[in-house]
């Protein structure tokens, strides 16, 4: 009963696990039928050779989900591979070429023997001055009572003063850079709430703050919500890992978070506090919880999304001294010029709430206005920790489908359909993909069902088998105890023996002289 008990909880265990794993599965790796592999060494040659090609070879051959690369030795190539999937805005060839050229230093700035690096990004900021003014219309807005409109008129002109476009460690017309800048303004509308996804688990920083406030003045009749508060946001890299094998590596995870922290000017600069607001930290983790579906909705950050990948594909052929040859997309690949703005607007967002109720001698009204005020940095750096073996045999699949599929050479794109299917981003589940999700759990139902009655029929067996075992050791045992005693009595009477010759030898025999 014991050993069964023991058995039963291991299956429990398999189950959930398994369980567990589907679920995973289905959330962070979706099924996709065929991938898409692009060899960089003949994307080079006929970029340099064929300039009718371009426009299929800026977008990377359609290529849309980068998921890794493989080093084909014989060919001397390095062929990434990754997803085709319509409603994803295309890669560009010319952001991995920036990616690779800021991760070979060659945006780096130099003085005399100093070499200054940065990281690809951006930031929107706006001046001190503003900052300090509105740090001072906030202030003004909290000590008083009285609503006075006029202050949040001119909170909200005070907001939109020009914001200073900075581009790091990148070229600044570049469609790398508008990507950075786009994806930063669309950052600053959803946090004031001015541009709204309609998600139910996503609420704007004013939107909570109101919630809030409203809640407490019914509770209370008033307030105790902070309104000067100032925040910044920052898209960053989360928790970045690789997987490799003989010949290839993949990008097992590289997701953008968001991050923030409490500002203030001090003498004439914005500095950090090192504090975070509670309701810009709740704004950041639903940021990045929620990542998948916003940019669902805001296509930008998928283009971004792309951005962070290129830079981790960059800084591994640095990490790794890739020996490929790569000198077109380093020094010859030709950007196109974007427009990106030196400044922009800043944004503004002016909220209110009114709550009226009922008191002795008439109805008491409530108002609150809640004013708000809207960088991305893609600092990946790599180590070998970053990396993981992979022992399933997974990526060796995926390099024997990819090879294989090959038709020769001089192919410069092809399809392939791998048993073992890459890490990509994951995408919001269809109806379509529950229904799938419910197939497969009651499939993974009737296999543990199955695998229980197996497992009882086996242990029945076994149990069995212990039985006439266990009897037959007991015989044993027994014959032992049993051949244990007669040796014992055996020894005994040796030892009786040995004694009777020992006495005899010592006494004199009969008849002899002393």
């Amino acid at each position: 009963m014991k050993t069964r008990a023991a058995l039963l909880i291991s299956v429990i265990a398999l189950f959930l696990l398994s369980t567990c794993l589907l679920a995973h599965g289905q959330e962070t790796v979706p099924a996709h039928a065929s991938m898409r592999a692009v060899s960089l060494r003949v994307l080079q040659d006929t970029a340099a050779r064929t300039p009718q090609r371009a426009a299929e070879l800026r977008l990377l051959c359609g290529l849309t989900v980068l998921a890794g690369y493989v080093i084909d030795v014989d060919s001397k190539d390095l062929i990434l591979f990754g997803q085709v999937e319509a409603k994803r805005p295309p890669l560009h060839a010319e952001d991995l070429a920036v990616a690779l050229r800021n991760a070979r230093l060659k945006y780096a700035e130099r003085k005399g023997n100093t070499v200054t690096y940065s990281h690809p990004g951006c930031s929107i900021d706006p001046a001190p001055a503003v900052m300090h003014d509105l740090q001072m219309i906030g202030e003004s807005i909290q000590r008083t009572e009285e609503i006075e409109e006029a202050r949040f008129r001119e909170w909200e002109r005070v907001c939109g003063r020009p914001q200073t476009v900075k581009i790091l460690g990148i070229p600044f017309a570049t469609h790398f850079s508008r990507i950075l800048v786009d994806a930063d303004y669309c950052l600053k509308r959803l946090v004031d709430g001015s541009d709204s996804l309609g998600l139910d688990s996503f609420s704007s920083i004013p939107d909570m703050t109101l919630a809030d406030a409203k809640e407490q003045i019914i509770r209370d009749g008033k307030t105790s919500i902070p309104l000067e508060s100032m925040n910044r946001f920052w898209l960053y890299p989360g928790l970045t890992r690789y997987s490799e094998d003989n010949g290839i590596v993949e990008i097992a995870s590289c997701p953008v978070i968001l991050l923030t922290e409490e500002e203030h000017v001090v003498k004439n600069e914005i500095v950090g506090t090192n504090r975070t607001n509670p309701y810009a930290k709740k704004f950041a983790d639903s940021f990045s919880a929620e990542y998948e579906k916003i940019a669902e909705k805001r296509p930008i950050y998928r283009e971004l999304e792309g951005l962070f990948r290129f830079v981790a594909l960059a800084k591994i052929w640095d990490f790794k001294h890739a020996d490929v040859d790569l000198r077109y997309l380093l020094d010859a690949c030709p950007l196109s010029p974007a427009v990106v703005p030196r400044t922009l607007a800043g944004l503004s967002n002016l909220k209110k709430i009114e709550h009226r109720q009922d008191v002795p001698g008439g109805v008491q009204v409530f108002q609150l206005y809640l004013p708000s005020c809207g960088g991305v940095d893609i600092g990946i750096n790599i180590t070998a920790s970053d990396f993981v073996h992979d022992q399933t045999g997974r990526l060796a699949e995926i390099r024997r489908s990819l090879l294989d599929a090959r038709r020769s050479s001089d192919s410069l794109y092809w399809d392939f359909s791998p048993k073992a299917q890459p890490g990509l981003p994951p995408k919001p589940a269809s109806e379509t993909d529950k229904s799938r999700s419910e197939t497969a759990y009651q499939a993974i139902g009737d296999e543990i069902k199955a695998m229980f009655e197996a497992l009882y029929a086996r242990l029945d067996e076994m149990q069995e088998a212990l039985s006439s075992q266990t009897a037959a050791l007991d015989a044993m045992a027994k014959e032992r105890e049993s051949r244990n005693k007669e040796m014992q009595e055996l020894r005994e009477h040796l030892q009786v023996m040995e004694n009777l010759v020992k006495q005899t030898a010592a006494k004199p025999c009969l008849g002899s002289k002393p």
